[in-house]
């Protein structure tokens, strides 16, 4: 806060961003780790890589909140009109209100934690894609495990061909 008691100032605002930012590089970082640890199989791995995760997605929640609360009375402050709803205040429309000495970096800020968070995004949904794909894997391998492909075929009560009550491997080697 600045020198006025419970009014934020913009640098606290451009503090916020920059924590923000270094969080998302953060995520970014154990989310690679992740997807190294999916494809090294690492059980141990991924789950430590999921755990740090979760941690800095905690993080980043909270931080954001403080985000929101501090454009929230940057708006008050700057007389945005009362009929304004936080949420729909973008720092475009806040930084035209704060003035010069602090509108390129606050622009600057916003647009750097925009491409980091897409970039989170777009290893996210690299890492669902992969989990994807490993759960078929693993869908298909626990199927041929637990099915007989050499016993003879024989019709369900709906019709189908299926395969017969032969010896399961899994039954097979206990």
């Amino acid at each position: 806060m600045n020198g006025n008691e419970g009014i934020p100032s913009p640098d606290e605002l451009i503090s916020l961003l920059e924590q923000l930012i270094a969080l998302q590089e953060a995520l970014q970082v154990v989310i690679r780790e992740k997807l190294e640890a999916m494809r090294r199989s690492d059980m141990d791995g991924m789950i430590s890589a999921a755990h740090r995760e979760g941690e800095l997605a905690a993080r980043v929640s909270v931080l954001d909140e403080c985000r929101k609360r501090v454009a929230a009375e940057l708006c008050r402050t700057k007389g945005l009109p009362k009929s304004a709803r936080v949420e729909h205040v973008t720092l475009n429309i806040l930084v035209e209100r704060l003035g010069n000495p602090h509108r390129a970096r606050l622009l600057e800020l916003g647009n750097t934690l925009r491409v980091q968070m897409l970039k989170v995004a777009e290893l996210n949904r690299v890492v669902e894609l992969v989990s994807h794909e490993m759960l078929a894997h693993f869908k298909n391998l626990f199927s041929a495990f637990t099915q007989s492909e050499d016993g003879p075929r024989t019709y369900s009560r709906g019709g189908a061909v299926e395969a017969g009550s032969g010896a399961n491997v899994l039954d097979a080697v206990g």
